[in-house]
């Protein structure tokens, strides 16, 4: 069965959507949860497409959220195994003209560059980091200021994105959003977002997706 999506630009979070992250940032969650005495099932719920500082926030408010975000930051820069592409999203990436792609993004721009120079794909112009927001997902500022820099309508955006936390931010910025499957399974997804921002296709990877510069192709 195909589905198939209007789009003029396509915007893509990093971690968990176009990046397989999840063992470098499990190592960095537990070192921390070890060090604070924070259980990891806590951190495991929340911290997927957040802001280290606004997980730490919420899982440890007696802590200095913004310190304690800096330090997991630093660490995650020293780390370089276990980090892999999620399966076709080389070739479909690259497929999206130059002008009308961005990624929207929790890390930093040094963790951006570092990840994405592992795995082959090149960043494209518009990156938008935690260095350019005041807030995290699901605040929508992220992907507003991806489609004003592009100078694309939110409305003709369509957003790949891993957690409940960044969908719900495309929801909020007025896009569109297809759903990976590489941390929450879709009944998963279902629960944690209301109806109203729920994805408009789920896919476990980008194998048997395509874009023809008009439209998206899901293959299902």
């Amino acid at each position: 069965m195909m589905m198939h999506l209007d789009a003029t630009a396509i915007l893509f979070d990093m971690d968990g959507t176009l990046i397989d992250s999840s063992e470098a940032s499990e190592i960095t969650w537990q070192r921390w949860s070890a060090a604070h005495g924070v259980p990891i099932e806590r951190i495991r719920r929340v911290h997927h497409g957040r802001l280290p500082a606004e997980t730490v926030s919420i899982v440890a408010p007696d802590l200095d959220a913004a310190a304690e975000g800096r330090g997991i930051y630093d660490s995650q820069e020293q780390l370089t195994d276990g980090i892999r592409s999620i399966a076709g999203a080389n070739a479909f990436i690259g497929s999206v003209p130059v002008d009308r792609v961005a990624i929207v993004t929790a890390a930093t721009t040094r963790i951006l560059q570092l990840r994405l120079g592992l795995v082959g794909i090149a960043p494209p112009a518009v990156c938008i980091t935690a260095e350019h927001v005041t807030a995290g997902k699901p605040d929508p500022s992220g992907y507003r200021e991806a489609a004003r820099r592009l100078g694309i309508a939110p409305m003709d955006c369509v957003v790949f994105e891993d957690a409940p936390a960044g969908l719900l931010a495309a929801s909020r910025a007025g896009m569109r959003a297809v759903a990976i499957l590489s941390n929450y399974s879709e009944r998963e997804l279902r629960v944690e977002l209301p109806a109203t921002s729920a994805p408009v296709a789920f896919c476990r990877d980008f194998t048997g997706l395509a874009f023809d510069g008009r439209r998206i192709s899901i293959l299902s």
